[in-house]
């Protein structure tokens, strides 16, 4: 029985160590449109380089995610192959019949990405931005604002100066989601920083009523100047019997 123990002991610390080196030979495992393209070198070298180190590797979403293709074409030593041996693998790589879409645009974008992020790609296509990228009429893409390669949360409003001249309160709105209430929400916070700006930059020490208060608001404030107004007559009293 202990012999039996002593088995099953063992056993399982091999499994527990080789596991771990497998699951990390996987992930290592070779990706021909990595491999060839760093080959490549220059500008076609250049979306691996902005692609590693990005939320996208770090989470092994590598090239054919989003492209399609083959990347699991074993091309040996690239830099022995002959220029046939070579188009072969490439046609092979980025052939249709393995879902290579090359460079996704417009719906093909929004459905690639929606893999992943259906949720935030579906409120962008909703939002004016989204439509009019999707009917060609200038709207930013996911990669204008997220980088096609090096895909990052980018950072709002600076990201929007690209396009838009004045981007004074964007970064009070969701522009994700920009439709027609997103921009009347724009024009009044427009404003109230027109207005601070008038005044100095310095807003006042209780807001506008009732503008700026909802009503459980404006009854706490009130009931808080009642309790100050208490405490002040009571100071005011003690010390008046003091002095008598």
């Amino acid at each position: 029985m202990n012999n039996k123990k002593y088995v099953l002991i063992l056993f399982a610390a091999i499994v527990l160590f080789t596991y771990p080196l497998t699951a990390h030979a996987d992930q290592k495992r070779e990706n021909a449109c990595i491999t060839c393209h760093e080959s490549l070198g220059e500008e076609l070298a250049k979306p691996v380089s902005d692609w590693k180190g990005s939320i996208h590797q770090q989470n092994g979403i590598a090239c054919d995610y989003c492209h399609g293709g083959n990347a699991d074409i074993k091309l040996r030593d690239i830099k022995q192959l002959s220029q046939k041996q070579f188009a072969n693998m490439k046609a092979l790589a980025m052939s249709k019949s393995n879902g290579f879409i090359g460079v996704p645009v417009g719906k093909a974008m929004f459905d690639t990405c929606r893999q992943c992020h259906s949720e935030s790609v579906d409120r962008y296509a909703n939002s004016i931005m989204g439509k009019a990228y999707l009917d060609n009429k200038g709207g930013p893409s996911c990669v204008t604002c997220h980088d096609a390669h090096h895909n990052s949360m980018p950072e709002v409003p600076k990201v929007c100066e690209s396009c838009h001249k004045d981007t004074t309160g964007f970064d009070q709105i969701d522009p994700m989601n920009v439709n027609i209430t997103t921009i009347n929400t724009l024009s009044r916070i427009r404003i109230k920083i027109a207005e601070q700006k008038a005044r100095g930059n310095k807003p006042p020490l209780i807001p506008e009523f009732p503008e700026e208060l909802d009503a459980f608001q404006i009854g706490f404030v009130a009931f808080g100047a009642v309790i100050i107004l208490f405490i002040i007559g009571y100071i005011t009293y003690i010390l008046l019997e003091k002095r008598r």
